[in-house]
């Protein structure tokens, strides 16, 4: 074989487990308004209402959450939120559902997932580098699921000069390193193919 290969799979789970951060996000009662009164947090984020000594409370257009009654007294009132949605609440004696008067909404995202966000997969065979190379070059790949792979180096005639891989493998970050010392300096192409997906380029060796 003309190659010397070396494959790893870069990190990679297609199972992943979540820990998002928890945050606080702080709303004042002012003498007649929320401060912010509108406020967008992410899912598990926790609101704490602080009031200043003013007749005020805080009660959801929905009912599911309160501070109690209303009272001038200072106090600090927390709510964690766990789902999505919209939340519109307001102050009992300053305001009324809907948004009447002194009146507040909290919107809640879901997080930005890493699945979808940071590691979703596609088909790809990049650039190997460096190029030109001697005597050896990189090249990566991916897959977004699981199948039989072959990758394979030819000279310009579109003689196989190397076969890199030629097994199933599971979806994922690929890195394979080519190494031909036996070859002449040339326009080389390296070729990927999985499943109907086949991508070919080229690469200059360099002695």
């Amino acid at each position: 074989m003309k190659s010397l290969i070396r494959t790893s799979l870069l990190v990679l789970s297609l199972a992943f487990s979540y820990n998002f951060a928890q945050a606080i996000h702080d709303v004042a009662l002012g003498s007649m308004t929320f401060n912010p009164a509108q406020l967008t947090i992410t899912v598990n984020d926790t609101v704490r209402w602080t009031n200043n000594g003013v007749l005020h409370n805080v009660l959801s257009d929905d009912g599911s959450f309160t501070s109690g009654a209303v009272s001038s007294s200072l106090w600090v009132f927390k709510h964690a939120f766990t789902t999505v949605g919209s939340f519109r609440y307001y102050c009992q004696e300053h305001g009324a559902p809907n948004g009447v008067g002194m009146a507040g909404i909290i919107n809640v995202n879901s997080p930005i997932e890493v699945n979808d966000e940071v590691f979703k997969l596609d088909y790809k065979l990049k650039q190997n580098y460096p190029n030109p190379f001697n005597p050896s070059t990189t090249i990566e790949y991916s897959i977004p699921q699981s199948g039989y792979v072959t990758l394979k180096v030819f000279n310009v005639t579109g003689s196989v000069e190397s076969v890199l891989i030629s097994e199933f493998q599971p979806g994922g970050n690929y890195i394979v390193e080519f190494s031909s010392s036996d070859l002449s300096s040339g326009i080389y192409f390296y070729q990927l193919i999985a499943g109907d997906f086949i991508s070919t380029k080229r690469m200059i060796l360099l002695k």
